[in-house]
């Protein structure tokens, strides 16, 4: 794992991330409750399957590789509340995955939750 992003990379992803973190808030998310949050990255399928046998290592408990468009990807699972100090280390870990395995970070999603689970029509926020 590296220990060295390239700063401008990591602001304009952090950036991003922040939008989405405070869009959740917006709509009623509690970030300190633990949900389940998908990660995707995109690239060559080797790369992505050497990734897959190392991804437990970076602490992601499920992982699979299947065709996506014109090319693979990979999609991840971790369980993690989305506070932000705990969605920028996230931010951090994509941008060393993306240098260490030379694939692309393709996004990460995730349901807003409450103390009650994801927000829905049975769940209001």
């Amino acid at each position: 794992m590296s220990d060295t992003v390239d700063p401008d990379h990591f602001t304009e992803e952090w950036a991003t991330d922040q939008e989405i973190l405070d869009r959740m808030v917006d709509g009623g998310d509690q970030p300190h409750v633990v949900r389940e949050i998908d990660v995707q990255f995109v690239g060559q399928l080797a790369k992505l399957n050497r990734f897959k046998n190392e991804a437990s290592k970076w602490g992601f408990r499920s992982a699979e590789v299947e065709r996506y468009e014109d090319g693979w990807q990979i999609e991840l699972q971790i369980h993690s509340d989305t506070q932000k100090d705990t969605m920028r280390k996230l931010t951090r870990k994509y941008i060393e995955i993306e240098q260490e395995f030379d694939i692309d970070h393709d996004g990460w999603g995730c349901f807003s939750c409450n103390e009650n689970g994801p927000i829905s029509d049975e769940n209001p926020a």
